[in-house]
């Protein structure tokens, strides 16, 4: 079992043994230390306890000339209670932030804000699923990299096998396939699944369908969530083999 076999499964039994229906997901993609930073920084303010007034926070964070610590300050402070008011303000900021470097940090604010808001609203407890890539809804997005198994150029019948079976094996469990790109000797996708699905299996099928045509496939691929590495990346890890 892989790590995030490993790590899927314990989000899974948790979920299940503790009968939370209800969890979050961050949507965008903001970079796993930026993340750990947020919480860091919201858990250290919240054991300060500041007083602070609401309305003076909010005019803060849409002041120009405010600098970034400030306004990071801010958003923390308005996504630690729970109030619609405070999530609204969060919301509209993050929908276009005048400060592009509190793009992630305001991110991080709107969900942690939902949390809270949730938490208070329904009285049972939330869960905050963290994922470099994020996801939406119920799913989580992962990065997969395929390979030909002797780095060998695709033919354009293989092409075509991928892209069909790929889409017909994930399609059928509700997975969402946000990016397919299929390169001269390896290809990538980008989804979207149902945390609940074993995702591992339905890729190893797809790739053990395509190699009845000619074991073109490397039966090892790439799983992750934390990045999606660029062409360099790829073709640096390619000629590791």
């Amino acid at each position: 079992m892989s790590e995030h076999d490993d790590l899927l499964e314990r989000l899974r039994q948790t979920l299940n043994q503790q009968e939370i229906d209800s969890f979050h997901i961050l949507e965008d993609l903001v970079p796993l230390d930026i993340q750990m930073d947020y919480f860091k920084y919201f858990d250290n303010l919240r054991k300060e306890n500041p007083s602070f007034d609401k309305d003076e926070e909010v005019s803060i964070l849409f002041s120009p000339g405010v600098d970034i610590e400030r306004k990071k300050k801010s958003l923390t402070l308005l996504a630690s209670i729970p109030d619609v008011g405070a999530y609204r303000t969060i919301e509209t900021y993050h929908s276009s932030p005048a400060d592009k470097e509190l793009a992630h940090w305001s991110s991080m604010a709107l969900v942690s804000s939902r949390i809270i808001l949730t938490s208070d609203l329904s009285g049972q407890q939330q869960i905050y699923v963290s994922s470099g890539l994020g996801g939406q809804d119920r799913k989580l997005r992962f990065f997969s990299l395929f390979t030909t198994s002797n780095r060998q150029e695709f033919t354009d019948l293989q092409k075509e096998m991928i892209e069909r079976e790929f889409t017909f094996h994930l399609n059928s469990i509700d997975v969402i396939i946000e990016q397919i790109d299929i390169k001269s000797n390896y290809f990538t996708l980008l989804i979207l699944f149902p945390f609940d699905e074993d995702i591992k299996s339905r890729l190893n099928s797809a790739v053990k369908e395509c190699n009845q045509y000619g074991n073109f496939l490397d039966a090892r691929f790439l799983f992750t969530n934390v990045k999606i590495l660029n062409e360099k990346e790829i073709e640096t890890l390619l000629g590791k083999k």
